[in-house]
């Protein structure tokens, strides 16, 4: 097929992502991708050209500015699609050093002020006398009898934005609160973050779809959530536009002559019909995978309107057909199952009933949002990963499966050690957000063989996205019961660099090995748990995150960390001595 264009997709998730990629690549438009996760399926599509990479956002963003600026002179795109508020808030930033380099697929600086803030949406929907369910700011030291008295219960509590530019790698999450101890303890270690608090309105998911020009709605599509838990659905059916949902959705574009794509959130009372606006997300959305195999093409009429200047008319769709995302799916159903568990009965009707929605695959009712036919890799691709999770947790529950874990790590010390006699070693201790953790135990093993072991430099760093970050103070003080000094410690994350320079890396679970498989997945440097050389009696070689806990969950896990940086000690000066 000609090539009709050339876009950057920034992303890499399997729905709103792969979506555009497929979307674009099939239109014949060359579709580059620049990632965070590195690992994840979607980039096995055929429709992409290049994969960059981009460092993180960090701080005022600078250096990330620098490198894409250059990306986008070298590669001369036409448009820029930022998938996520991760990708989209940073673009924004810097929306004037970029306009004139390509064409940016984002809302006005007007909308996205209103629109990803949800107290100043509330406002402008309350406006518009689009119904909403009541609510107001959480205001400090917040009451929580006073807000229940005011509000009910359930109550739900969100924060106004879900993603904040100084830090990315946090997501706000509302959370749903049926009992007064546990708001009051929420409420009490908010923060300064403002939040909203709302009434609970019981209903089924819906969204409305569009592509906007200058407030003008030029295409909607109406879907429902087949199964929702916890606020979320991957299970998603279309249906006919409702006059009274997409009225509203016009009003509310109309008003800040919105242009771009946006998917609006409603709650539906199936008894009473009754309906209250819930969330407006102004960027690609995670159901977009079923408009596009209906042949409501948002993203290709998007890139046509704001690239071409084409406002493409309207096409209808049909109603009744499914979209799953398989595996996230899948866990719902067995979430579910594991919920009615005391109930044997249910969980057998519950799991039968859930296998026959499968037969709509076989009628044409139903299509996958991963695996495709003209595009399986990135389908085949996270059916491998999803196998190769479920062998890895049956191989830990053979017997001597730690023990042999144990032991792989120890060999892959002494092996490391020996070798670093002919030249210099790097150590990277490694965890999260390298605030409790890797800093305590890196300061501990440089104590124990600064003065032991020559050419050996060992630092500490975090998989987070985020630098200078302080240890919290239960960390602080359990630390200095140890003799370790964390007041001064700032976080620092692993960067491409220090990756491609580290001889062995020290980790304490299994989240941290995925961390980096999916920031740095050439990394040839081997990694060893930390925990490996503690003996089998002291518990489980992985050594838990102390964040968030006390004085003495922290004192807890840093006698661990001691013990088992101990016995590290031990045996890499015995490795040299060999």
């Amino acid at each position: 097929m000609r090539s009709r264009g050339k876009a950057l997709v920034l992303g890499d998730d399997t729905r709103s992502f792969l979506a555009i990629v497929r979307s674009l690549g099939r239109a014949g438009i060359s579709v580059h991708a620049a990632p965070a996760d590195f690992s994840s399926p979607a980039l096995r599509s055929r429709y992409i050209a290049a994969v960059h990479r981009l460092p993180p956002y960090l701080g005022d963003g600078a250096e990330w500015c620098a490198r894409m600026a250059v990306l986008l002179r070298r590669e001369a795109f036409d448009l820029v699609i930022p998938c996520d508020e991760r990708t989209l808030l940073p673009v924004d930033r810097y929306r004037s050093e970029f306009d004139g380099l390509a064409r940016l697929a984002l809302p006005s600086s007007r909308a996205i002020e209103i629109l990803f803030d949800k107290a100043r949406t509330r406002e402008l929907v309350a406006g518009l006398g689009i119904a909403l369910a009541s609510g107001r700011l959480v205001r400090p030291r917040e009451n929580a009898p006073e807000l229940i008295a005011e509000l009910g219960l359930p109550l739900v509590l969100k924060p106004c934005r879900s993603y904040r530019l100084e830090a990315l790698h946090a997501r706000g999450r509302a959370e749903i609160f049926a009992n007064e101890a546990r708001l009051a303890a929420t409420l009490a270690r908010l923060g300064e973050a403002p939040h909203l608090a709302e009434s609970y309105f019981a209903g089924q998911g819906a969204g409305v779809s569009v592509l906007a020009s200058r407030g003008t709605v030029l295409q909607a599509f109406q879907h429902t959530r087949a199964r929702e838990r916890g606020g979320a659905g991957f299970y998603r059916v279309s249906t006919p536009l409702s006059p009274d949902l997409l009225a509203a959705v016009e009003r509310l574009f109309g008003a800040i002559h919105f242009t771009g794509i946006a998917m609006v959130e409603f709650k539906i009372d199936s008894q009473t019909g009754a309906w209250i606006l819930l969330e407006v997300n102004a960027r690609p959305w995670g159901s977009m995978p079923l408009p596009l195999s209906l042949g409501v093409d948002f993203p290709y009429l998007w890139y046509r309107l704001l690239v071409e200047g084409e406002e493409a008319p309207a096409r209808t769709y049909r109603p009744g057909i499914y979209a799953r995302n398989l595996f996230p799916d899948a866990r719902q159903i067995l979430a579910e199952a594991h919920d009615l568990r005391a109930r044997p009965a249910a969980v057998i009707r519950h799991l039968v009933s859930a296998g026959a929605e499968y037969g709509r695959l076989a009628l044409g009712r139903e299509h996958l949002d991963v695996l495709v036919s003209d595009d399986p890799s990135p389908g085949f691709s996270e059916v491998k990963q999803a196998s190769a999770e479920i062998a890895v947790r049956l191989l830990r529950r053979l017997p001597g499966s730690a023990q042999a874990l144990r032991q792989r790590d120890r060999r892959l010390v002494r092996y490391i050690m020996r070798q670093s006699r002919v030249g210099p070693t790097t150590v990277a201790v490694l965890c999260r957000g390298n605030i409790c953790r890797s800093p305590f135990a890196a300061e501990l093993l440089r104590r124990n063989l600064d003065s032991r072991v020559p050419n050996l430099c060992i630092f500490s760093a975090g998989t987070l996205p985020r630098d200078g970050a302080p240890s919290p103070l239960a960390a602080i003080t359990a630390a200095q019961g140890f003799g370790v000094d964390l007041s001064g410690h700032r976080s620092t994350h692993l960067s491409e660099r220090d990756a491609e320079e580290v001889t062995l890396v020290i980790i304490f679970d299994g989240r941290n090995r995925d961390d980096l498989r999916t920031i740095h997945p050439a990394m040839r440097a081997p990694t060893v748990m930390l925990g490996s050389f503690l003996k089998a009696s002291d518990g489980p070689r992985e050594i838990g995150d102390p964040d968030g806990g006390d004085i003495a969950t922290f004192t807890r896990t840093y006698t661990r960390i001691a013990a088992a940086v101990a016995a590290l000690t031990i045996a890499i000066v015995e490795s040299l001595a060999a």
